[in-house]
């Protein structure tokens, strides 16, 4: 083979060799890119970056200590958090509720396995339910507590969502959502509460938290003219009776 045509095959697979690199490179840097632009834009809260919701300076906005203070729980308190991320709320509700049960659900497996990694270390307590926050796979009147923290904006459909959890919740339960400063899918109170009518969610008050708020809410004892939009959440709910379901064992 003469010399000058070794040189060019050589010279062409270097060439290939640097722009399969590069490509390699921009899509790294694009899933990057675009896992960075989703911290600071709406949508769901990807579950790569979910060690920036277990930072300490989370505690200055609100604390976990202060979040179980305001959900009145009693040792034996059944209680749903949607969409708890890595947990860093989950833990000291479930030590304040040593008789009781905290069940996390979550769209993202992989944020439920991180939560369970977490809890797994001392907590007993807690359950893991892979699932869609707007069909919430349990029985009605299941929990006595429902919360959410900077999670309400991020659901596809808030509304359904909401009558969703009027309907896991017993008569008189409660409903406390958190909507916190800096988080661009964050809810203004005036259109949550607007949100809630016709869910069966009766409001009962609000917390100024910084800049954001914390909202309670009670499942009225009777909801009659709320037929419609709990009966659609019932529908959906038992579809998804069986929805997989993480232990600490797995």
């Amino acid at each position: 083979m003469p010399r000058g045509d070794a040189i060019c095959r050589w010279g062409a697979r270097l060439t290939r060799n640097r722009v399969a690199a590069t490509e390699k490179d921009l899509d790294e840097r694009y899933k990057v890119e675009g896992r960075v632009s989703r911290f600071s834009g709406p949508g769901t809260y990807p579950h790569e970056l979910a060690v920036i919701l277990l930072f300490p300076l989370r505690r200055i906005v609100l604390s976990p200590e202060k979040l179980v203070r305001h959900l009145h729980l009693t040792r034996t308190s059944r209680v749903l958090e949607v969409g708890p991320g890595p947990g860093f709320f989950s833990v000291d509700v479930a030590q304040a509720i040593t008789q009781g049960l905290l069940e996390l659900v979550d769209v993202q497996v992989e944020m439920l396995q991180k939560a369970r990694r977490r809890l797994c270390r001392g907590v007993r307590n807690a359950g893991y339910t892979h699932a869609n926050e707007v069909r919430l796979p349990f029985r009605s009147g299941a929990f006595d507590v429902v919360f959410l923290v900077a999670v309400l904006g991020e659901v596809s459909n808030a509304k359904a969502c909401l009558a969703s959890i009027a309907k896991v919740l017993r008569p008189g339960g409660l409903l406390s959502v958190a909507e916190l400063p800096g988080d661009s899918d964050a809810i203004i109170e005036e259109h949550l509460r607007t949100l809630t009518q016709g869910t069966g969610l009766e409001f009962v008050d609000s917390r100024r938290v910084s800049r954001g708020y914390l909202a309670s809410f009670r499942r009225e004892a009777k909801n009659q003219g709320t037929t419609a939009a709990i009966t659609g959440a019932d529908g959906a709910s038992d579809e998804n009776q069986n929805a997989p379901r993480l232990s600490c064992g797995h």
